[in-house]
């Protein structure tokens, strides 16, 4: 099917955006490590609900511009870069949908642009606010000797190397071991207690699974597509939004104490890594404390990492049905 594609110049850079439709502006923004293409099953369902749909290659992904210094990644830019394509189509206000790293991008465009989001959606990655000492810190504080993969992603060149060594099995490794079916496997093996536990020397891919088969919400060509993309942009640019964490702690931090003020809907899968990554919290329960207007809080069964790719269908009805309503 042909796709409509702007490259549209923005603060400096110019992106690779996807607009169809007509009628009420929604912007996605995807994830690491992923493209505009991780929203291929949004479009047509919110196109025919009567939406203009607006979906960005992140910059440092895909055909968007790509930046090698770090600070071109932070928070700040990259909203930025939201605001600036709407400008340019011309539009007031938009809803903002984010997953992964797309989820505290959109939450932070609501809070530094109030007046051109109408409502803001996150998922698999609740808002939070910064703590008193930077994230890098902190992880280091929790993980100790053990490995993070946040943390090994700090050092440049290090973690490009790894997975530009082979994108296809990368990108496979990363996808298949985080979805539902990889979660489960995992849960599995740690409670007979075979996982190999990583120490903070090792390296990200190291003892992860290379399945034989591709799940079912990840086709052959799904995955050709996303390995072209990154042949094309490499990963520098999309590492450089982890390397920014500190950064934006100490650009945001006094913002990100105020609550989500915008009609807000969260969604994750129930075996989403993120809802593990501290030990003996259950992120999940806490969402909601840091919202003034959460409308809608959903866990979706058998969904691990890749919310809306994972389950379409579901995604799109929760999203709509809160859209609807406002």
């Amino acid at each position: 099917m042909h796709r409509n594609f702007e490259l549209i110049e923005t603060n400096n850079i110019k992106i690779n955006t996807l607009v169809e439709g007509d009628g009420k502006p929604v912007i996605f923004v995807h994830g690491w490590p992923e493209s505009w293409y991780s929203w291929r099953n949004q479009i047509e369902p919110f196109k025919n609900a009567g939406y203009k749909v607006i979906i960005p290659d992140i910059r440092g992904y895909g055909r968007s511009s790509n930046p090698k210094e770090i600070e071109k990644y932070s928070i700040k830019e990259i909203t930025k870069d939201i605001i600036n394509i709407l400008d340019f189509l011309n539009e007031e206000d938009a809803h903002i949908v984010g997953h992964d790293w797309g989820a505290p991008i959109s939450w932070y465009t609501s809070l530094l642009f109030p007046e051109r989001i109408v409502s803001v959606s996150g998922l698999s990655v609740p808002f939070s606010p910064f703590l008193d000492i930077p994230p890098t810190e902190i992880f280091k504080q929790i993980f100790k000797n053990n490995f993070f993969y946040i943390l090994y992603f700090q050092k440049y060149g290090l973690a490009e190397k790894e997975l530009e060594f082979d994108l296809k099995k990368s990108l496979r490794q990363i996808y298949c071991n985080s979805d539902y079916q990889g979660m489960k496997k995992r849960i599995e093996l740690a409670s007979k207690g075979k996982v190999k536990k990583k120490d903070k020397n090792s390296s990200f891919l190291e003892y992860e699974d290379l399945p034989r088969n591709l799940p079912n919400w990840l086709s052959q060509d799904d995955l050709n597509y996303f390995v072209k993309e990154f042949e094309n942009s490499g990963m520098t640019g999309p590492l450089n939004r982890y390397r920014c964490m500190d950064l934006d702690w100490k650009e945001l931090k006094d913002l990100s104490l105020n609550k989500i003020e915008k009609p807000a809907c969260f969604i994750t899968g129930d075996l989403d890594p993120v809802n593990f990554f501290v030990p003996n919290v259950n992120l999940f329960e806490s969402v909601g404390e840091n919202y003034n207007d959460l409308r809608k809080k959903e866990i979706i069964e058998n969904v691990g990492h890749w919310t809306q790719q994972e389950a379409p269908d579901k995604v799109n009805k929760i999203l709509l049905d809160f859209l609807e309503k406002i």
